[in-house]
């Protein structure tokens, strides 16, 4: 793996956390987030989220060779994500936007709970083809990408300037991953018709990898509105076959293209689905020397039970951390889950997504 270079670009957020300390078997007061009242908070923690602050950082953390591309704009939030990345001694490049915000948000995150959040988008979310220069892509294996759905200018045009930066990377060799997010169904980026772009894109992607929910949303949109008007606010997963839902739109999305999908299903884990060996020889520089044991595998890995959930922030970006450094280390599908699946178990006992991940060795 060491010879393995990484570049992962895309979102990048300063997110901040208050620690909110509930005793277990204890409701959540009713007072809470109540106007006019205080809720006191034990800790605010403060740290950088999106892909390039989770799955970036994070291989760093696991002990792979990273470069991380971002936007940010000419604010003190951009001040504070150039500081932190500097503290991790990350070989990183932040395209400056004047007049532009840095992406930040605020998320509350309660004992078992999934994070509430406030988002403010910003420059890390108007990322064009060219942003990605060649020089960025110079000794690059793999090109992992973070939540282009969430980027108005890669969307547009049926996604014409997210297929023209992927076609570039993958003319130069390079093998892609790709990374999803659910954008807001009210937004423009919501009322995109996601499948024709899938379409397009996803024969130059070798590793996709969305979420379940993701998944519904872009492959049958009408089907995922009516289960959000049927669920509201409830665990969209909780109300369908998870399972059974995940092995049918994993072979949609293999159909388009792509040689990897890899979903994540919440509390049912995570489900891995891969091509036959023709499809693998196109993969390009990151294809594992011995690829034994990948071709045309079927496999479910379920969560490592933990002790106590603090925060499911980041949990799938730390995921899809842990799973790509074990498919560079060329150890075998059940392994790179089973990374993958440890990986998200120490992000999920801490408030941030990265303090409890150690070297890939010691995982």
């Amino acid at each position: 793996m060491n010879d393995k270079k990484i570049l992962v670009a895309g979102s990048i957020v300063l997110d901040i956390i208050p620690e909110v300390y509930i005793p277990k078997g204890q409701p959540i007061p009713e007072i809470f987030l109540s106007q006019g009242k205080t809720t006191e908070c034990s800790y605010t923690h403060i740290y950088l989220g999106g892909e390039v602050g989770n799955t970036g950082l994070g291989l760093k953390k696991l002990g792979c060779d990273v470069r991380l591309v971002s936007k940010i704009g000419d604010d003190s939030v951009g001040e504070i994500v150039g500081g932190i990345l500097q503290r991790y001694d990350a070989d990183f490049t932040l395209i400056e936007m004047p007049g532009e915000q840095s992406s930040a948000s605020v998320a509350i995150a309660l004992p078992g709970k999934d994070k509430m959040t406030l988002h403010s988008r910003g420059a890390s979310q108007l990322f064009k083809a060219a942003d990605i220069t060649d020089d960025m892509l110079e000794g690059i294996t793999l090109f992992h990408f973070g939540y282009p759905p969430s980027m108005k200018y890669l969307a547009e045009n049926n996604g014409e300037e997210l297929e023209n930066l992927l076609k570039n990377v993958k003319s130069k060799g390079i093998s892609i991953s790709l990374d999803m997010s659910l954008p807001d169904l009210k937004t423009f980026l919501g009322k995109i018709d996601w499948r024709p772009i899938l379409e397009k894109i996803l024969p130059y992607v070798d590793l996709f990898m969305p979420s379940l929910e993701e998944s519904i949303f872009f492959l049958h949109r009408e089907e995922y509105a009516g289960l959000v008007r049927k669920t509201g606010t409830e665990n969209l997963l909780e109300h369908i076959e998870v399972k059974e839902t995940a092995e049918k739109l994993a072979d949609e999305l293999l159909n388009m293209g792509g040689t990897v999908v890899l979903l994540k299903c919440g509390h049912e884990g995570m489900y891995l689905r891969t091509a036959g060996k023709e499809r693998w020889e196109t993969m390009g520089k990151a294809a594992p020397s011995n690829q034994n044991g990948w071709y045309n595998r079927k496999i479910w890995q379920k969560p490592v039970k933990v002790k106590r959930i603090l925060s499911t922030t980041g949990a799938g970006d730390i995921a899809i951390a842990g799973f790509l450094s074990s498919f560079l280390h060329e150890d075998n599908a059940k392994t790179a889950l089973g990374i993958a699946a440890w990986a998200a178990s120490m992000c999920i006992q801490s408030y941030d997504t990265i303090s409890g991940l150690c070297p890939l060795k010691e995982l």
